[in-house]
């Protein structure tokens, strides 16, 4: 019986240390779950500000639960400062440089979607010029059309929508992208 005795504080002491390491582990999750978030709000708060302002990377940010703390634009970077849940993060973002706007132009509408698109690609959509024979040529002249590159086409067809272009002749014509008239679904 003595042995017994021996025994239970041995492992009294072995369950208050395993409770106090499950407690210390799931502070320290938190905390990274916490930063994790703040990185991601931040990040989508400079691309949201690189695209279309102050404004935007503000909404942003709400909408990812984060408070912007910092908006700077730095020539064509705009950086960004977030906190969420007593973490902080900053994110930068590079805006395109100014397109005219008019017939040899891109619309600023027609900017934005492709500015939407970049984002959810996580890459540049690469624009070239159209081909002779274009159906879409009205909407080139007036901004609202792009042809982009060949090999960009498997990856942006399918999330267009989301961005807010439209494919009007995907069969014949499948590099050619417009403002959708309808906008953003």
């Amino acid at each position: 019986m003595e042995e017994r005795g021996q025994v239970l504080p041995l492992v009294a002491v072995m369950v208050v240390a395993a409770g106090v390491g499950c407690l210390v582990l799931g502070r320290l999750g938190g905390a990274a779950v916490a930063r994790a978030q703040a990185v991601t709000a931040a990040d989508a708060a400079a691309l949201a500000g690189a695209a279309a302002g102050r404004d935007a990377a503000r909404v942003s940010a709400k909408a990812n639960g984060a408070r912007m703390t910092r908006y700077e634009e730095l020539g064509l970077d705009v950086r960004v400062e977030v906190e969420l849940g007593g973490a902080r993060a900053s994110a930068r973002a590079r805006r395109r440089p100014p397109v005219p706007t008019g017939p040899a132009g891109v619309a600023p509408g027609l900017r934005a979607a492709l500015a939407r698109a970049e984002q959810i690609l996580g890459r540049p959509v690469p624009v070239v010029r159209p081909a002779a024979g274009d159906p879409g040529r009205a909407h080139h002249l007036s901004g609202l059309a792009v042809d982009v590159a060949p090999w960009v086409v498997a990856r942006l067809a399918p999330m267009a929508s989301q961005a807010g272009l439209c494919r009007p002749h995907p069969q014949a014509h499948p590099v050619h992208f417009e403002l959708c008239p309808h906008g953003l679904p």
